[in-house]
């Protein structure tokens, strides 16, 4: 274990633990305070198993390993990576580690020393509590059933007799989905028994295997009533309302018994279920309810989740997600739902529209990926998965069109990319691309504007006071290809970085007009005017984050792309070469005496013209920027890709095609990298 090489932000790191999230800013310093920052290098051993516990440890990047020793060899369990923590299991008990840990690749690790650690769970007795029910996932039952995996994610899902037969087809297509884009054991639990679409759509039979309801506490038995479907999934079926099985205990004996071989355990709760079902609802880590699109069935879905007290359970409602059903059987009766009614009674923002599906012919997602519902089903299990892609765009003005070129070899090799994040620059191309322009239509449109003045005009000029450009011209090119698209019309999640004028700090748009965004993400201060949104001033994102690589690692992104075009100084000193040799004279005596006044003239030009203000503060600027995108892609960046910039000044719009090709071919060069990252599923 070494000390970081590199300049770690700890109040970045800290705000990506979810862990510390719910903390007061009192509780928030003294964690803060206990926590380290430390490197481990690839292959290096962070503990063994049967050491003493010595710390909590959350991943800032980099993978770990964990294993255990079997025969003298090890058995890797799980692959853990970036925003998972671990270590704390031994601290909590007091036990030695039952497992080995050691970093895949060079680690960069956030702990907090055991001491330390056991003083703040008595100061803040709450997070002991969080902890013991993530410790209540990795129970080991080595005298009843040995256990295979490191950690399991249950999910429970439950409707009403509304959408009965959606909530179990989103469930089954959702265990598909997880495997599909994990690789990982998935167990589908069916609470229905013989009375089941769940079978019906598998093509099982009625005589296939039914958990008996005085088997759901013998842990040997249950997993011979697991069937092994075509789809790759694991179906265990339990006797519909058997007597005891709709108990909390059996709930927990059973699903204790299945985490110990499956990542994924998604249990499928029949609407007849009742209040009962919401305190089995309780004990998973994640709860999805599916709903009709009105009113009413919201509040009685409410006034259900009432009667068992858990409305005012804040840690139960953050596990909670709305899923609305569209369809006619959804819209026929009832009060339509709007947004606001959907704030005013459940209190819960939509997580995700299913379309409908025919149930007469219901299909699985694996037989369908291009299906408007394959794709949502797909983008929730990603996210679950934790496999999302994110694409970080960042700043560096006319260098930025070699985004294009690195988009377009993207979508050339089907390169899945789940939401964007985009500085400056990166903000403009990176929203044309979430608003459904593909990366040709993209360049046509640049090649159509590759002169100045779509950006800057005479007309556009203004008194210095707060900049020297007005930003109409941009405006007005925005305006002709976006509209009035706001962030909810966009085809993927994307977020765009500003810096708020005022108190200088990073302000994350995700909502609201998408031209107003990147307005004020690509204010460059002193040359544009800063951009006023909702009575507050913004400049160029690129001064406080021109990468925004932790933006995306706040919105879930677990495999991080950063595309860094700023030039570096050594391509600065280059470039800096090559324009003093353009500037070479030549010789008079080959060429002729009458040529001599022309190039007089021109190099005085020059020399007046450069450097020229806005040289100088773009510059200037580009120059801290480039060291800021450094710390943020080596920091939280899986593949950085850096085109070169030798001969590219700020301003040199008019090559687009050459910057275009130049992203091309570093993606080209990046390509087995980010393959490698994208089917990693580790």
């Amino acid at each position: 274990m070494e000390q970081p090489t590199l300049l770690f932000d700890k109040a970045l790191i800290f705000r990506h633990i979810p862990l510390f999230s719910g903390l007061n800013p009192f509780e928030r310093r003294m964690v803060f305070d206990a926590l380290e920052i430390a490197d481990y290098k690839s292959g290096e051993t962070i503990y063994r198993q049967g050491d003493p516990p010595d710390a909590f440890y959350c991943i800032i990047s980099g993978r770990v390993e964990v294993f255990v020793e079997k025969a003298g060899h090890p058995e890797t369990l799980e692959h853990i990576h970036r925003g998972k923590y671990f270590g704390f299991i031994s601290l909590l008990t007091g036990e030695p580690h039952s497992v080995s840990a050691r970093a895949v690749n060079d680690t960069v690790m956030a702990r907090i020393p055991a001491d330390k650690f056991k003083a703040i769970l008595h100061r803040i007795p709450r997070l002991a509590i969080d902890l013991s029910r993530m410790l209540s996932r990795r129970l080991k039952r080595r005298d009843l059933h040995p256990k295979s995996i490191f950690e399991s994610t249950i999910v429970s899902f439950f409707g009403d007799a509304l959408t009965k037969n959606d909530t179990a087809l989103y469930a089954l297509n959702l265990a598909i989905g997880l495997k599909e884009q994990t690789a990982k054991k998935v167990v589908l639990v069916d609470f229905s028994g013989g009375d089941s679409l769940i079978r019906g759509v598998l093509g099982l039979g009625p005589s296939a295997s039914i958990l008996p309801k005085d088997l759901v506490y013998h842990p040997t038995r249950i997993f011979e009533f697991v069937l092994h479907s075509q789809a790759g999934i694991d179906v265990l079926f339990v006797e519909a309302k058997a007597a005891g099985t709709t108990d909390v205990a059996a709930f927990i004996s059973l699903a204790t018994t299945l985490v110990n071989d499956y990542h994924f355990c998604l249990v499928h709760l029949p609407c007849d279920f009742g209040p009962q079902a919401f305190k089995i609802l309780a004990q998973s880590d994640a709860v999805h309810l599916v709903m009709a699109p009105h009113a009413d069935a919201l509040r009685k879905m409410s006034r259900l989740l009432d009667m068992t007290g858990l409305s005012c359970d804040s840690s139960f409602r953050k596990k909670m997600r709305l899923l609305i059903v569209e369809g006619k059987e959804a819209h026929s009766k009832g009060r339509q739902l709007s947004v606001c009614m959907e704030e005013s009674v459940f209190h819960l923002p939509v997580y995700a529209t299913l379309p409908p599906q025919d149930m007469d012919r219901p299909f699985l997602v694996s037989g369908h990926p291009l299906d408007p519902y394959s794709r949502v089903i797909r983008r929730v299990a990603r996210q679950m998965g934790e496999v999302l892609v994110g694409l970080a765009l960042g700043s560096g003005s006319a260098m930025g069109l070699a985004h294009i070129g690195i988009m377009q070899v993207i979508e050339e090799e089907g390169i899945p990319v789940d939401m964007v994040s985009g500085s400056s620059i990166g903000a403009m191309f990176g929203a044309f691309w979430a608003a459904g322009y593909s990366a040709g239509e993209i360049q046509t449109i640049v090649l159509k504007n590759n002169k100045k003045s779509y950006l800057f005009g005479f007309d556009d000029l203004m008194m210095p006071l707060r900049g020297l450009i007005r930003g109409g011209h941009v405006r007005s090119f925005l305006k002709r290809y976006l509209g009035d698209k706001t962030f909810y019309d966009l085809k993927m999640p994307f977020r765009v970085v500003a810096c708020d004028c005022r108190s200088m700090r990073q302000v994350v748009f995700d909502s609201g007009r998408l031209v107003d965004a990147i307005m004020a993400s690509i204010s460059i201060p002193g040359v544009f005017a800063p951009h006023a949104v909702a009575g507050r001033f913004y400049i160029d994102g690129g001064i406080i984050n021109p990468l925004p690589t932790d933006v995306l690692v706040e919105a879930g992104a677990k495999k991080i792309v950063a595309v860094n075009v700023l030039p570096s100084p050594e391509e600065i000193e280059r470039t800096y070469d090559l324009l003093q040799k353009k500037r070479v004279r030549p010789d008079f005596n080959k060429q002729g005496l009458w040529r001599y006044p022309w190039f007089y003239f021109r190099d005085r030009f020059h020399e007046w013209l450069d450097p020229n203000i806005f040289g100088i503060i773009v510059s200037t600027v580009q120059s801290m920027e480039y060291l800021l995108a450094q710390v943020s892609s080596l920091g939280q960046s899986d593949v950085v890709l850096h085109p070169d910039m030798t001969g590219i000044s700020w301003s040199c719009f008019e090559h687009a095609e050459e910057l275009i090709s130049r992203g091309r071919q570093e993606a080209r060069r990046c390509l087995p990298q980010i393959r490698s990252l994208v089917l990693r599923t580790e």
